[in-house]
């Protein structure tokens, strides 16, 4: 049986399309399909079958795929083994939400990278669910997931689940962030429903609970606080956030404390904002009894570090 095969039908998952999955790893798309059939016949399985919204494996093809994924990873460790003669990789695999604070954290983890090695990073910035599931199936290695405290009890009881481990990260109050030019920048005390019945929410769009639907009582009471009015631009990543925020001063958003030196890039302010069940939390997950490399402890490090730094910053 060949790893490598397993790679590309990793790699199909992932796209859900053979042909963007051969692009993907620079070969032939028949010599994919072909890799595929072989593996397929050699397991006695059907890894994958075609539906309108891509290629999606099977219930056998989402076993094997997920002993496929660890399979690959061991090949990485022992691959990554230091030997005399032979550079060490920094390779990490990161799954965080769009939070400012983390991506301050990570740029200033990469600006210590030992570059006379070979580094290969990535970082996801996405939704919870999502990070939960990059975690669980090995796609990265850690993450950091952030839930409202009111559902505490729904993302503990998953994660538990998806035998998934955690640790405490932080917990907060969301701040009002908003153009220095916003009409309410120098408030010193700002209601949500104010906010949200007079000017124009910019939201992360993806927000998701488990064993919730989007139309649970439990979530919708959250878009509609004391019954006010709601406009709202759901984006699906930071930087258009900070472009929208710092370019229409009729817009704002709800965020964790951002560090102060992005706000004065975007000329922004944020306030406290009350609102019911406005109280948060931030952890670090990983696959149960995953050890933390020495670059992961370095990055969670850095993580604290930037928190605490923006944690003792004053607001209003």
């Amino acid at each position: 049986m060949n790893t490598l095969h397993f790679k590309y039908a990793v790699e199909i998952e992932k796209t859900r399309s053979i042909t963007q999955a051969a692009e993907n790893l620079y070969m032939a798309q028949p010599n994919m399909s072909k890799a595929i059939k072989e593996l397929e016949n050699t397991l006695g399985i059907t890894i994958f079958r075609r539906t309108s919204k891509g290629v999606i494996p099977t219930e056998q093809g989402m076993k094997f795929l997920e002993y496929a994924k660890q399979v690959l990873i061991q090949i990485d460790n022992m691959e990554a083994i230091h030997s005399p003669g032979k550079q060490q990789k920094q390779k990490m695999r990161i799954s965080v939400p769009r939070s400012s604070y983390i991506s301050c954290a990570f740029t200033e983890f990469a600006a210590d990278f030992d570059t006379s090695n070979d580094i290969e990073t990535y970082l996801r910035e996405t939704n919870s669910m999502q990070t939960i599931s990059d975690v669980r199936e090995h796609c990265y290695d850690f993450g950091i997931i952030r839930f409202k405290m009111d559902h505490e009890k729904y993302f503990m009881d998953y994660l538990a689940e998806k035998s998934l481990a955690s640790q405490h990260l932080w917990d907060y109050e969301m701040l009002a962030v908003m153009s220095a030019e916003h009409p309410m920048a120098d408030a010193e005390k700002i209601e949500y429903s104010e906010l949200c019945g007079n000017y124009t929410e910019i939201s992360q769009g993806d927000s998701m609970v488990p064993y919730l639907s989007p139309s649970d009582p439990a979530v919708t009471e959250e878009l509609h606080i004391n019954g006010a009015k709601r406009r709202r631009i759901c984006v699906f990543d930071r930087g258009t956030r900070f472009d929208l925020i710092s370019s229409v001063p009729q817009t704002f958003m709800l965020d964790s404390p951002i560090p102060a030196e992005i706000c004065r890039r975007y000329d922004l302010v944020q306030r406290k904002c009350s609102f019911e069940g406005n109280s948060y939390r931030d952890i670090l997950i990983y696959v149960s009894g995953h050890k933390l490399s020495d670059g992961e402890i370095q990055f969670v490090n850095k993580v604290y570090e930037v928190r605490n730094r923006v944690a003792f910053s004053d607001f209003y």
